[in-house]
């Protein structure tokens, strides 16, 4: 055999198996907060790589049994905040968090509040309520009306049943708390009042009348803003972070589907729905580590 054959050969070869590393079929599972969005962009992700991309979202528990009983290939899944990841061999890293979010009105006078603070707030078993504006610190006209108190409902997300675990240790709610079906409403809702607070998942965007509030756990610690990075370092605590688990045997298989699941493109997706993804460098990071699994 010529060198020049044995050399096509060999890049045929190479082509083969280049052509079968692309088109590794994922089966996904995992939570069903991830939105119609995210679906829609995992489905355009397997029609671009020509591959099969398998999605079952019926939630957490669901998926974590179907990634042990080897059915499934990636997981992308929420635990309660206290409970320890005991993923039994896999490997599991968190690639973004949903945050609880205090938004107020724009032209409220308060940028920032504690952990006492929203406790005396929003629960019932707090030694002192707040009910008023006075309460929070604000002086002028404003400071002896109500604070109109906001959230959205349980049954259209996360955002009040992980206030009440992370601040409340799963106690009551205020019975004059008023619930909003969807991120939407309970934006104008607060925003339509001057004396209205709200628990919302999300970051208000620029221009849109409300702002977020800077969260601290106690007078004497500084408080932060849900940003990314914020959320990524810990510094701000509301917040359940997203696992992406899969077997680290499997990693150099799964590589390409990993890297679309750190990409800019899914980050965007996530936001949508209610996700913030982890800042640039710490994806890039993530993907450096798992392209070095085997």
């Amino acid at each position: 055999m010529s060198l020049r054959l044995a050399v096509v050969l060999f890049l045929a070869g190479l082509g083969v198996l280049a052509s079968a590393w692309a088109a590794r079929d994922v089966r996904v599972t995992g939570s069903d907060l991830l939105g119609a969005a995210f679906s829609h962009a995992l489905a355009e992700h397997a029609r671009q790589s020509a591959i099969a991309v398998e999605q079952d979202f019926r939630g957490t528990r669901p998926g974590l049994e179907k990634l042990a009983a080897g059915t499934a290939d990636v997981g992308l899944v929420m635990l309660p905040p206290g409970e320890v990841p005991a993923f039994d061999g896999l490997t599991a890293r968190v690639i973004g968090y949903q945050p609880v979010v205090i938004v107020a009105p724009e032209a409220a006078d308060v940028t920032q509040v504690t952990f006492p603070q929203l406790r005396a707030l929003f629960g019932t078993g707090a030694l002192e309520s707040i009910k008023t504006w006075g309460e929070l610190g604000v002086r002028g006209e404003g400071r002896s009306r109500l604070v109109e108190l906001h959230a959205l409902a349980p049954a259209h997300g996360l955002t009040l049943p992980l206030f009440r675990r992370l601040l409340l240790n799963d106690g009551p709610v205020r019975g004059d708390l008023k619930l909003a079906d969807s991120a939407a409403a309970l934006a104008q809702a607060v925003r339509r009042t001057e004396h209205a607070l709200g628990l919302s998942p999300a970051l208000p965007a620029a221009g849109s009348g409300l702002r977020g509030l800077a969260v601290a756990t106690s007078v004497s610690d500084p408080a932060t803003l849900p940003t990314e990075e914020n959320l990524h370092h810990g510094s701000y605590a509301l917040r359940l972070p997203l696992y992406v688990v899969f077997r680290r045997e499997a990693a150099p298989e799964l590589l390409p589907f990993l890297r679309f699941l750190l990409s800019d493109e899914c980050a965007g997706t996530l936001q949508q729905a209610h996700f913030l993804p982890l800042p640039v460098s710490a994806r890039n990071q993530l993907v450096f580590e798992i392209e070095e699994m085997r």
